[in-house]
């Protein structure tokens, strides 16, 4: 009897560049990309190939193409450009800054293989505008640089766009202008990555506040009006994590009223600078609950305004995804619609201490939210973002859209 001889599909060689920081996504796109079908080029740079080595457990499985110590950004691009002409089949462009310098760097980058273009602020890139505020005449000039150059000279030149948030691609799609693709690989996915060890009885609540402190991304005082009550009543059942650096005049300040907390003898863990990545996922592994007080209007590198969840996304929702976890969020931010049944909203202090309190009080409430999270996070799975990367992205590919 002759066995049938099963097809080999042809190869298709992705490139993934990658220069100014992003490395938890850059380190999904390699996972998510790097199928049995495909081979994988990394264009980056020497700090960040050192920095991608800590996650990525078998380097030997990806080619790297490194900027030169010496070689400046155009010409490296110009070597990628050539790399791309005669290797790639496929380049994502993981990052453009919203700068008139970098914008203009790409104005020539023109490479023959198909490019999809990462867009981290949607507003600035399809929406871009005009503005006129002579208090920040600096900025002024340079969003209005980046408004003239972005829909003419950069964006376009580009055969497709994703967003690492996905409910960016549906509000692209429903209120924007965009005749290309526009896909959804997202910051990052859910591997399993371990557990905590299982809770003793007397054991604390433990609840984190993950990522940076600063007034543009985050608004605590909701936070803190909340946090003084709650210890008032479970002093003894509750641990607070605030996991991240205070960057800014805003970040110091929060950090003070919370150090003011633990002076009073609340369970209240604080940072005041860079937090080693072995400690940042020790404590969110061991966590109950994510707590995350995005400020919902904020702007990019422009003066261009955006909004959290529809037109620019955070990675900090993805530790809930990463790391299998209830969240808590505020009311009006646009929530990933896979991660709402392990989703608590909050519109004020009031509320958010209340959500909190029916939670420290009914452990099987929070059972059943840490269940749902762990149902919402496999949505998210390796394997099933390669399937969405195989029947979307490569199948575009080959039809040649």
């Amino acid at each position: 009897m002759v066995k049938a001889i099963e097809e080999k599909k042809p190869t298709v060689n992705i490139g993934i560049l990658e220069t100014y920081g992003h490395i938890p996504l850059l380190h999904t796109f390699c996972k998510i990309c790097k199928t049995k079908n495909t081979n994988i080029t990394v264009f980056t740079t020497k700090k960040l190939y050192n920095n991608l080595k800590t996650y990525i457990t078998k380097s030997e499985e990806y080619n790297f193409v490194i900027k030169k110590q010496n070689e400046n950004f155009k010409t490296f691009l110009k070597r990628v450009e050539k790399i791309c002409n005669n290797e790639i089949d496929l380049l994502f462009i993981n990052t453009i800054k919203e700068f008139p310098n970098d914008l203009i760097t790409y104005i020539n980058f023109r490479p023959k293989t198909k490019t999809i273009l990462t867009i981290h602020h949607v507003n600035t890139w399809l929406k871009s505008k005009l503005i006129f505020n002579m208090e920040k005449i600096r900025r002024t000039i340079q969003t209005n640089i980046c408004s003239m150059l972005i829909p003419s000279f950069v964006l376009s030149k580009f055969d497709a766009i994703n967003v690492i948030y996905p409910p960016l691609k549906e509000h692209i799609e429903k209120n924007m202008y965009y005749s290309n693709m526009v896909f959804k690989l997202p910051f990052s996915i859910y591997e399993n990555n371990g557990t905590k060890k299982k809770k003793k009885h007397d054991d604390k609540i433990k609840i984190v506040s993950p990522g940076i402190i600063k007034e543009h991304l985050k608004d605590y005082s909701d936070v803190i009006q909340a946090f003084e009550q709650i210890f008032k009543k479970y002093k003894s059942k509750i641990k607070l994590y605030i996991l991240g650096n205070p960057a800014d005049n805003y970040g110091k300040k929060i950090y003070n009223e919370f150090n003011k907390m633990k002076q009073k003898g609340y369970d209240v863990e604080t940072f005041n600078g860079f937090i080693p990545e072995k400690t940042f996922n020790k404590i969110l592994k061991e966590s109950d609950l994510l707590l995350v007080p995005l400020k919902l209007k904020t702007r990019s590198n422009t003066e261009i305004e955006e909004t959290y969840g529809l037109t620019v996304g955070s990675g900090v929702i993805f530790n809930a995804i990463q790391y299998a976890k209830p969240i808590i969020v505020p009311e009006e931010f646009n929530m990933i619609a896979e991660l709402n049944s392990s989703t608590k909203k909050y519109k004020n202090g009031k509320e958010l201490e209340k959500h909190l309190t029916n939670l420290i009080s009914n452990k099987d409430e929070l059972n059943n939210m840490n269940k749902e999270a762990l149902n919402n996070a496999e949505k998210f799975s390796l394997r099933n973002q390669q399937d969405y990367f195989e029947k979307n992205i490569l199948t575009w590919l080959k039809n040649g859209s």
